[in-house]
């Protein structure tokens, strides 16, 4: 009877209230579970976290990905019953997210709903362990947020255009040939540069991204044939821009995929960031390579293989 003499407006919060706190005590149940003691003490310091923009079928979805900070940049591993928890702590309508672009924060969003607000978002048949998946607003060219806020990267002296044309004219005669690609075959691949203020020195990173768009056929193999896609980073050394990482592939099945960039993030809060890249194919929309600066060269330093369903 006291609920009818509420407003509307008043009743439907009411109800959200008691979902929200039946959600609650269903998960501090069971403190003799040795797994949710894990997940629970781990979500108890709140680490910063990570999320991968994904978008497919089911709609654009933001998807947590790892942990970060001065501790370390780890993926983020739950059961069933931790990954419910942490979308109530973290993805819940009128959570706040920060979004990322070209290494930088944009102004906070909120989300707009979590996971499992109310009825599920989504599932996946037969999926035991599903990450959560939320709702938000996508500035445009955002692939990633963070449930906190990187600090300021080293400051970098720009380049001008023509610093970056001329520190990306030695791909075409040095480092294309030598990945099977001749000087007369690149004018043919569609050409992405991406200049970066990584920190991790005192010049932008470059990053420059070849694809050719003939798609070599499933039955070539490998072996002696010419790359369909390359990727070049550059950085500064004593004499110029130098190569400091470079990945080729044919991109059929029978060779590894073709790489996106993604962006760039400082992961452990050293001023410095890590390049992000995913695959150029669909069907793998959480499949995320991380870059390291380490001496004068990129190295791998995480490579997520999982999708939303791991188990």
């Amino acid at each position: 009877m006291a609920l009818r003499a509420l407003p509307l407006g008043l009743v439907f919060l009411a109800a959200a209230c008691e979902t929200t706190e039946k959600v609650k005590n269903a998960l501090k149940a069971d403190q003799g579970d040795p797994v949710w003691q894990g997940d629970s003490t781990l979500l108890a310091t709140h680490p910063e976290v990570l999320f991968r923009v994904t978008r497919d079928s089911a709609g654009p979805r933001i998807v947590p990905l790892a942990t970060m900070g001065p501790k370390g940049f780890r993926l983020l591993t739950l059961s069933d019953r931790g990954w419910r928890s942490f979308d109530l702590e973290y993805l819940f309508a009128g959570t706040s997210l920060t979004p990322y672009r070209g290494g930088r924060a944009l102004a906070s969003v909120t989300t707009t709903r979590g996971m499992w607000e109310g009825a599920p978002l989504d599932t996946i048949r037969g999926c035991s362990i599903l990450l959560p998946g939320a709702l938000a607003s996508l500035p445009d060219g955002v692939e990633f947020f963070t449930s906190g806020e990187r600090p300021p990267l080293k400051p970098v002296t720009p380049l001008s255009a023509g610093e970056v044309q001329t520190a990306i004219d030695a791909i075409a005669t040095l480092i294309a040939p030598a990945a099977g690609i001749s000087m007369s075959m690149l004018p043919r691949y569609q050409r992405k540069v991406y200049v970066a203020e990584t920190g991790n020195g005192p010049r932008p990173t470059i990053v420059v991204v070849y694809d050719d768009p003939e798609v070599a056929a499933d039955s070539v193999r490998p072996m002696g044939a010419r790359p369909r896609h390359l990727v070049v980073v550059l950085d500064k050394g004593v004499y110029g821009y130098k190569p400091t990482f470079t990945y080729s592939t044919l991109g059929n099945k029978l060779s590894p995929p073709r790489y996106r960039y993604l962006d760039h993030i400082d992961v452990d809060d050293d001023g410095k960031s890590e390049l992000f890249f995913g695959l150029g194919i669909k069907g793998a929309p959480l499949y995320t390579i991380v870059l390291r600066f380490e001496v004068d060269a990129w190295h791998e330093l995480l490579r997520n293989e999982r999708q939303r369903c791991h188990a």
